[in-house]
């Protein structure tokens, strides 16, 4: 017998009885190992894919769809799908000679902000709470180094960008889908939704929701201004206003305000961007009327009640005694705030009621920033600002004249729109902005190298929509 030839069945067999064994702790684990080497497979010979599906994943990804907790941290979609992208295109770096590590605008301030929360470490509540942060900064760091290692040429960013609309398309189907049927009615998860009319889509809180779907509409809709094929061009389009209404359904006021927002900086951009701006905030408008005057189902019921509530965005004090709890943090610590972590355990000396409600987070970055970071903190945020400001104006310098100029300005919009919005909602580790930065840096950096003696020029804009 020529025991040469019996190691592959061999591997088989050891490898479908540890799959055996993990379905008798979770049927899930067995699913996800097995998804996960066919795909890493795959991805070996398309790297660029493995970035497709990661954001894909990102945006998929939400607190329902978890499968079980280390620590703190909340393993669901996301986290196999990125570790086998990181397997599977580091093996491409490896094969390829690439180098995985490349810098871009805005390294050296994200890791100042993660050197400064392990010095936080040193003074922080709890040091579990502060490591988790620690973590989720990695992750990031992680996720943004391999999207900037494999989107080197611009169709590379065009794909992500292709992937990025496909997966909000997708989430708004699978919500309009779920609530026809009674699949995803989510609702009693989250006070913000118990009474009805605010979308959570896939299980998230409404202003998350919305949040995951606002990165894309105004690229969606600058992106088919390019497209020379009419079926793209129109379908981007109506994928813009299906992701936009999608979006409204959560009846989140701080989404409205950051399409506004955004909208009018794309409109600043190019003539034809305002005349098809002022285009799509017409029929908006129209469809916004219809739907909250004739009470359309969910769309109607969130924009009856951003119509509605226009003045309750700042003068409730749910908001207010949460930055005062802030500012209270950032004036006992000494300027130094309080460390990563912690904002609960320290919330209960400032308001008793807030620590038992579920409101109890900083409600905004900034606000946020000031509670952990304290003076440093919030400079080295101030520092992140500046430094992707800097980096949007060069692209837009760059791409002028080409059919990425588009890009240029539109990611950027949102960018924009999330930074007005973040002073009232969420927090520095957010997901999607970090991966929509990470693309965007990528345009940067193929931008950068077009202009370059022997780069690959970007093509030109030649495309005019009337």
């Amino acid at each position: 017998m020529n025991l040469g030839r019996l190691w592959l069945p061999a591997v088989v067999l050891a490898a479908q009885l540890g799959l055996l064994a993990l379905f008798v702790v979770d049927w899930r684990l067995p699913v996800v190992l097995t998804a996960g080497f066919l795909i890493g497979a795959i991805l070996l010979d398309r790297p660029v894919w493995a970035v497709g599906g990661m954001l894909a994943a990102r945006l998929l990804s939400t607190g329902t769809t978890s499968f079980f907790t280390i620590g703190k941290i909340s393993i669901g979609l996301f986290e196999p799908v990125l570790l086998v992208a990181l397997i599977a295109l580091g093996l491409r770096a490896v094969f390829a000679g690439m180098t995985l590590w490349r810098p871009w605008p805005w390294q050296p301030v994200f890791l100042a902000i993660m050197g400064w929360n392990v010095v936080g470490l040193a003074w922080c509540t709890k040091m579990s709470d502060g490591a988790k942060e620690i973590v989720t900064l990695g992750v990031i760091l992680a996720t943004s180094s391999v999207i900037l290692a494999f989107l080197r040429t611009w169709d590379d960013v065009k794909m992500a960008v292709w992937a990025w609309i496909g997966a909000c398309v997708g989430i708004g189907v699978l919500a309009l889908f779920g609530d026809a049927f009674g699949l995803t009615d989510y609702g009693s998860q989250w006070q913000a939704s118990s009474s009805g009319g605010r979308e959570t889509g896939l299980g998230q809180q409404p202003n998350w929701f919305a949040m995951n779907l606002m990165f894309v509409v105004h690229t969606c809709a600058a992106f088919a201004l390019v497209q020379k094929r009419a079926v793209l061009r129109w379908g981007l389009l109506l994928a813009t206003l299906f992701i936009f209404f999608s979006m409204m359904t959560s009846g989140s006021r701080g989404g409205a305000y950051s399409i506004v927002i955004g909208g009018m900086l794309v409109a600043l951009g190019q003539p034809l961007f305002r005349k098809w701006f002022m285009r799509f905030a017409v029929v908006g408008t129209l469809f916004f009327g219809l739907a909250a005057a004739g009470d359309l189902g969910d769309i109607g019921k969130g924009l009856n009640r951003i119509s509605s509530n226009v003045d309750v965005l700042f003068t409730r004090d749910i908001r207010g005694l949460n930055w005062a709890a802030c500012i209270g943090m950032f004036r006992d610590s000494n300027m130094l705030g309080i460390g990563p972590g912690g904002y609960i355990d320290n919330l209960q000396k400032y308001s008793d009621w807030l620590y038992h409600s579920v409101y109890r987070y900083p409600h905004g970055i900034m606000w946020g920033q000031i509670a952990h970071g304290g003076l440093v903190g919030v400079g080295l945020l101030v520092a992140l600002v500046v430094v992707i400001t800097r980096m949007a104006a060069h692209t837009i310098r760059d791409t002028r004249g080409t059919e990425a100029e588009v890009l240029a300005w539109a990611m950027p919009a949102s960018m924009a729109g999330y930074f007005a919005w973040s002073f009232v909602e969420f927090s520095l580790d957010e997901k999607p902005f970090w991966e929509w930065l990470a693309v965007y840096t990528a345009l940067h950096l193929v931008a950068k190298r077009a202009r370059e003696p022997g780069g690959t020029p970007i093509p030109k804009w030649t495309f005019s929509l009337k």
